[in-house]
Formats: C-alpha cells, structure tokens, sequence
C-alpha cells in the first residue's frame, strides 16, 4: 500500500520510527494546517504561529527514534503544538519586562565602567562570531536578527526555503551560545533582543 494518507497515525508513527520520510511527510501533510489554525488562535503573528508549528514537526524528526507517545498521536500534537505556544509567550512577556527593566537601568545611568567594559567584549565576541559564520548562515542571520525580517520574507528574498531559513538561523544562535557563554547574561539581552 503505498497511500501514506490512507494509513493510521500509529502506522505512519512506526514507520516514521523507522526513517521512513513520506511517511513523516503524509503526517505533515495530514495535521500541519489545523496545528497552525491552533497555534494561530493564539499568537499575534500568523509567523509566529507557523514557526511553532515547524518546530513542533523538526522535533518529532529529530527525537522519532526516542519518542514516547502515552495518547493518541493527534493529543500528543496538539498538547505539543499547545505547550510550544506557551513557552513562546512567557518568553516574550519575560523577554518585554527584562528589556523595560534593562532600558530603565541604563537610562538611569546605573551601570558602570565594567558594564562599559563588558559590553564592548560582547560586541567583539559578537562581530567576530558573526563573521565567522559561512557566507549564506551569516546573511540569513543578519537578515533576521540584525535587519528584523521574518523568516518568510528571507525565504522570499533570498529564494530559498523557510526550513532552509530555520535550520541557519538555529545552527547561527547555537555558534552564538558557544562564542558568548561566558559573557553575562544582561549583555547578551541587550543585543540579541528587540
């Protein structure tokens, strides 16, 4: 039987265990659009939205071998999809009430000539992280932190995938991580927050 969209959940769930890509992609095929109008319900921003949903299917290639699923596959998506929406809000609302504590600290000039100092360091580190990183990972990267462009305007602009977007943008924040560890994180906020 090769119509994957005839199969079970469970059956596309074992063979997807098994690397079985089309099965992976009639599983995609078969929830992604309700995952996104649920996710959407949520969010502000239809990318945003969109963006969970992508990394929701990422992890569920990524972990397939290691995956367990106490519900029926359909609950297990949709809780995911809900907790992914979670985590992304309580990080904007931490992330808002950092950079207005952050902003207020500065404006009041309480910060000192090691916080000068610091902050220089972090602006080294991060320039010359930056142009380490391969010609298309560091375009990608500048687009979307550095010029704000949503990953669908980069995957228009630059003609190429949104997962192509995703996977660059992942792998240039994970080189970041490593370059700035041991910088402090208020520095760090500063410069990767809007």
């Amino acid at each position: 039987m090769n119509d994957f969209s005839k199969r079970t959940d469970d059956v596309l769930l074992a063979l997807i265990r098994d690397d079985d890509q089309q099965a992976f992609r009639a599983l995609y095929d078969r929830y992604w659009t309700t995952l996104w109008s649920y996710a959407r319900n949520a969010m502000a921003d239809p990318d945003d939205a969109e963006d969970v949903v992508q990394e929701l299917f990422m992890t569920l290639w990524e972990k397939r071998d290691s995956l367990q699923i106490n519900s029926s596959l359909k609950a297990y998506l949709f809780r995911a999809t809900l907790n992914k929406v979670i985590d992304r809000i309580d990080r904007s609302k931490y992330r808002l009430s950092y950079l207005q504590d952050l902003k207020q600290t500065y404006s009041e000039g309480n910060y000192t000539t090691d916080g000068k100092l610091f902050e220089k360091e972090l602006e080294q580190r991060f320039e010359a992280c930056v142009d380490k990183m391969p010609p298309k990972m560091r375009t990608i990267f500048t687009l979307s932190r550095l010029q704000m462009m949503t990953h669908q305007q980069i995957s228009d602009s630059l003609k190429i995938s949104r997962d192509n977007v995703n996977r660059q943008i992942k792998n240039a924040l994970i080189l970041l991580k490593k370059s700035l560890l041991a910088v402090p994180l208020v520095l760090i906020l500063k410069y990767f927050l809007p």
